[in-house]
């Protein structure tokens, strides 16, 4: 193995850029992005460039696909350009669809990315041979793309080390003190343009039969293949049936993380048949040849423990994103043993193309995990809560009924998981809506308590100097707030109010016009009681903490308006585990809608 030289990488850099134009912009704004990352680790331009540097990963496998894909059809100059140009427009919407700032980015969008990610990387390995073009062609246009790949990524890491040592000693010799900084950045230019370029100028020219003659099987494949991989998915393999044994023997149901055993061993024994798919036309052993052979029919019974133990799980708790996920690669993992099991081609194909549309169904649409994952959770929610008087014309409510410790753990997990994901709003009452996503403080209204009754407590919270700034930015009025439980607003001078609710789990936002009060919006402060109430010691009757102004300062985003609720003094109460406030003193600083304020 020789490291290239300067002058390789420099033409090297030239052919890659004519022949991957649209794949390198990507790799050099992301490149670039990434690197504005690292200086701007905690500031507010953090998730500008965070966003354009996931943008850009998607523009790499994207971009790539629509050169190979155009270079396979023999297209013009122009249509190729064009086709790099629908592609470029793919990702300027992708961008706007990837925003950190909305609701549903962690639970829902950075898992469509990475199921996106998936497919696109699929659609390289595949995107030349969407034709006729045979099986061993693709195969050894992938075991290129492999072996690419990772002498790519030695060669990275032994540049990477003998640079980052020429840093260190620099700085160590000359006295310098260069910032911690230097060598993440380093890493990210070298894995960024470097490895990228190096791989993308080794990338197949040809995609005929012409690349395929000779010895497909250096000693290193055919090592790798015989002695290594074959062995150690043949060992899980005799792991997992002799836990199935155990299984059958003691009539017990397998235990819920045998899914994603059985789903690891099958990707790396997957993994290991396509390597190992033309090795027994140059190795005649018995291993070889029987691992070809048998792998399938060895599968296969796999996929009913699989099976067993997913639908158990989802039987006791309903559907989540997770449980589909193995539920659904379960079934494509008996689809495609009953493929190559039945099928007289043996088109590996397959594969990538039928994971990439198993994909597309798990992360987008109608039947897709989250959707199908949130109507269970919600009928799992309903049903209980119909059961025990909770539940009316499509809205919950508060109840009296008691609920058993089993269904109190339930609702309490189903409240979480659908608040996690904004998908409460329709199952509470409109003035509610700011409860949609504090768990807690749902439990709170519905009045659903624990059957293992603990002690009273007091919490005394107050500011631990009264020096600290307050950040008022984004906000029209700041309000003094001496929150106090009260029945109604009788204040006649117009404007807006805010009190305790009767609970003391809730800010109320009143507002009097003409005399009259009405209610405008409820801000649940589940999650400050919370917090507080982690300052409190078990055992202790009264706790006196100090709390900094980051500590006592919570936002709360309504369909009305947003508050901010910073906090001088406070107390709460903590009884048979349910917490509510019972006085407070500070500011509520208000920013309306422009509909409120009409």
């Amino acid at each position: 193995m020789r490291i290239p030289s300067p002058g390789f990488l420099a033409s090297a850099f030239v052919q890659v850029c004519k022949r991957f134009p649209g794949t390198m912009l990507c790799t050099l704004l992301g490149t670039i992005a990434c690197l504005a990352l690292v200086d701007t680790a905690g500031i507010d331009n953090e998730q500008f460039y965070a966003r354009n540097w996931i943008t850009c990963q998607l523009g790499l496998p994207l971009l790539t696909a629509l050169v190979v894909y155009s270079e396979s059809k023999t297209w013009s100059t122009s249509w190729a350009w064009m086709l790099q140009g629908l592609g470029f427009g793919a990702l300027v919407g992708c961008w706007y669809w990837l925003d950190p700032k909305a609701e549903n980015f962690d639970q829902q969008i950075v898992p469509q990315y990475m199921a996106l990610q998936l497919v696109l990387h699929l659609a390289v390995a595949v995107a030349p041979f969407l034709n006729t073009r045979s099986v061993r062609d693709f195969w050894e246009y992938n075991r290129q793309l492999f072996a690419n790949f990772v002498v790519g990524a030695a060669f990275t890491l032994i540049l990477y080390a003998g640079l980052a040592l020429a840093v260190l000693a620099v700085e160590m010799l000359f006295d310098l003190e260069w910032p911690d900084k230097i060598y993440g950045k380093l890493f990210i230019l070298l894995a960024g343009v470097f490895n990228t370029s190096y791989f993308l100028y080794h990338f197949p020219q040809k995609y005929s039969s012409e690349s395929t003659e000779g010895n497909a099987y250096s000693w290193v494949f055919r090592n790798l293949c015989k002695y290594i991989l074959i062995p150690i998915v043949l060992l899980y393999f005799v792991i997992l049936y002799a836990y199935g044994a155990k299984v059958g023997l003691e009539w017990s149901l397998p235990k819920g993380w045998i899914s994603s055993l059985v789903l690891g061993f099958s990707v790396a024994g997957i993994f290991t048949y396509l390597l190992n798919f033309y090795l027994a036309e140059e190795d005649g052993s018995l291993l070889v040849k029987g691992f070809k052979k048998w792998f399938w029919w060895v599968l296969l019974p796999l996929t009913a423990l699989l099976f067993i133990a997913i639908g158990k799980r989802i039987g006791d708790y309903g559907v989540t994103e997770e449980r589909f996920l193995v539920a659904q690669l379960g079934v494509w993992l008996a689809v495609a043993c009953l493929y190559f099991l039945i099928s007289k081609n043996d088109n590996i194909k397959f594969i990538p193309i039928s994971l990439g549309l198993f994909a597309l169904v798990w992360a987008f649409g109608p039947l897709s995990a989250f959707s199908v994952s949130e109507r269970s959770q919600k009928g799992i929610l309903t049903g209980i809560l119909e059961r025990n008087g909770r539940f009316e014309a499509g809205k919950m409510k508060p109840g009296t009924a008691p609920l058993t410790e089993p269904e109190r753990e339930q609702v309490s997990s189903t409240l979480y998981y659908l608040a996690q994901r904004n998908s409460l709003s329709d199952l509470l009452p409109l003035h509610l809506d700011s409860l949609r996503d504090d768990s807690g403080g749902i439990m709170n209204w519905l009045k659903i308590e624990s059957n293992q009754a603990g002690g009273r407590a007091t919490i005394s919270i107050q500011a631990s100097s009264n020096r600290e700034p307050m950040e008022v930015r984004g906000f029209d009025m700041a309000y003094p707030a001496i929150l106090e439980t009260v029945d109604n607003v009788k204040e006649t001078e117009p404007g807006n109010q805010f009190v305790l609710s009767t609970d003391g789990t809730q800010i109320e936002w009143w507002q009097v016009k003409d005399g009259a009060s009405s209610l405008v919006e409820t801000f649940s402060i589940g999650t400050a009681l919370y917090t507080w109430s982690k300052e409190h010691k078990p055992g202790d009757a009264y706790s006196y903490v100090n709390l900094p102004i980051e500590s006592r300062s919570f936002q709360f985003v309504g369909k009305k308006g947003t508050i901010k609720w910073v906090v001088e003094s406070a107390g709460m109460e903590i009884q048979d585990n349910q917490k509510r406030l019972t006085s407070s003193y500070g500011w509520i600083l208000l920013k309306e809608k422009a509909s409120t304020q009409k």
